[in-house]
């Protein structure tokens, strides 16, 4: 299996992974396992990090930026949804 296919499984893991840790935190019972989770989600997100570094200097993960004019319309949109509430 190539290299690119390999680190995309494993980002894709590590996204799951910080979906569950995150999750686990917000629902934890006790302060010692929302703590537990806090800092697994902390690990998870640094490893999502090094990967995506990883996969953007050999060409295999690319990102578009977005212009201004799309972020304001963005903002202005859940702006006046969040007024609606």
């Amino acid at each position: 299996m190539e290299d690119k296919m390999l680190m995309e499984g494993i980002l894709w893991d590590t996204k799951v992974l910080a979906d569950l840790c995150l999750h686990g935190s917000m629902e934890s019972a006790t302060e010692d396992v929302h703590k537990t989770f806090l800092v697994a989600l902390k690990d998870v997100l640094h490893m999502q990090n090094e990967i995506y570094n990883v996969m953007s200097e050999n060409g295999w993960y690319s990102s578009d930026n977005v212009t201004e004019t799309k972020l304001t319309q963005a903002k202005q949109k859940f702006q006046k949804l969040a007024k609606e509430e």
